[in-house]
């Protein structure tokens, strides 16, 4: 199975396949209620702010993924944008990666605690 970093992306196409079109808050409700079933099944995955959730949806229409579908006017007289997958690029195995896809020359390998510690030692935080 995938790792938690990637279950983000498929599960928006998912969601964006199961219901057409739809507007980014609406996702970010069904992701929190994702996460809270998730965690209720013991699989710990963090939800993060709205903000976090935008600027991931912002990446995939970077990469191409989702493409705006509609704009009508929302409720507050805002224009609330509609969102659909690229269906030429339902395979795109950036879905599972997205930053990884966007910025493919950085190591995104974790660190170890000894290799923390030594990165620490050489750029140590300056004092205000």
């Amino acid at each position: 199975m995938t790792s938690e970093r990637g279950w983000k992306g498929l599960w928006v196409r998912g969601q964006l396949l199961e219901v057409g079109s739809t507007y980014v808050y609406s996702l970010y409700k069904s992701w929190r209620t994702f996460c809270e079933q998730a965690e209720a099944l013991g699989v710990k995955i963090k939800p993060g702010d709205y903000q976090s959730f935008r600027t991931y949806f912002h990446l995939l229409k970077q990469l191409r993924l989702v493409n705006e579908h509609r704009r009508i006017l929302g409720e507050r007289g805002l224009p609330r944008v509609y969102y659909e997958v690229v269906m030429e690029r339902i395979d795109d195995p950036a879905w599972s990666r997205p930053f990884q896809a966007k910025y493919p020359g950085t190591n995104w390998t974790r660190r170890t605690p000894e290799e923390k510690r030594e990165l620490r030692r050489k750029y140590p935080r300056r004092r205000r």
